[in-house]
């Protein structure tokens, strides 16, 4: 049984999607994030919640490029290939990765920390930005809807990685296009298996991309505009990735 709803038989997924799923380490990530959040409050009267997010998001960006560096593709590329795929498609990641986390592990919208304060778990999967909830509520609804799980997820998730389309100065091209290209063929074959009953579903997922991209840039502006009022902490990977993509 995978993680987050029952499992189409495993003879219908191929040995790459399977593989992938095996790379999936959710159990982990709620545990750290969980953690950190009491290690923060722990004794402390109250805490900046801004700041904290903050933390969290370097946290999990920390274990996302743990999780890329690991993965089939991308591990073979030069360090210099790796780092400007990530530059340019960790916050897309990110808002993936709380779609998924909220979709397929019950994470709630908020939490009480340790000092009493509640703190708002949807901000991460927002970037920071209140405002892009709604957004964020239409993308996920839209998933619901496509029946999205967690194959589907992963598959999602190494397009965002490997896609070189707007990515400049990448070395080898052609490497990251074949790994891109044998994920979007896997997905698209087990969309067609798995859920033929889904019109579309293969299609209707890959152009919810585009918005999701659009939320991330917006959660990256302002992350990036309150890093440059002094309101977010600096010399982190976070505060690193948004000053990569505007050099």
């Amino acid at each position: 049984m995978l993680p987050g709803g029952s499992a189409p038989p495993s003879s219908k997924i191929s040995p790459l999607i399977r593989d992938f799923i095996q790379g999936i380490d959710d159990r982990e990530w709620q545990n750290s994030l969980y953690s950190l959040l009491q290690n923060q409050t722990y004794n402390q009267c109250e805490v900046d919640l801004f700041e904290l997010m903050c933390k969290v998001l370097d946290q999990n960006l920390f274990s996302q490029v743990d999780w890329a560096r690991n993965s089939i593709f991308f591990k073979d590329l030069k360090v210099d290939d790796q780092m400007k795929l990530l530059q340019h498609s960790w916050s897309d990641m990110l808002v993936l990765d709380h779609i998924h986390q909220r979709m397929h592990n019950s994470l709630p919208d908020e939490t009480t920390l340790h000092n009493g304060q509640k703190f708002d778990l949807l901000s991460l999967g927002l970037l920071g930005v209140p405002t892009l909830a709604e957004h964020f509520n239409s993308i996920t609804a839209k998933l619901q809807e496509l029946k999205f799980d967690i194959s589907d997820y992963i598959c999602l998730k190494f397009l965002l990685l490997l896609n070189p389309a707007d990515v400049r100065g990448i070395t080898n091209r052609k490497h990251i296009q074949e790994g891109y290209d044998q994920v979007q063929q896997a997905l698209l074959e087990y969309t067609v298996t798995c859920h033929p009953h889904i019109q579309n579903k293969f299609h209707k997922m890959l152009q919810l991309l585009p918005e999701m991209h659009n939320l991330a840039t917006r959660g990256e502006e302002y992350l990036y505009f309150k890093h440059c009022n002094g309101g977010a902490p600096t010399q982190t990977l976070l505060m690193e990735m948004l000053h990569a993509k505007r050099k």
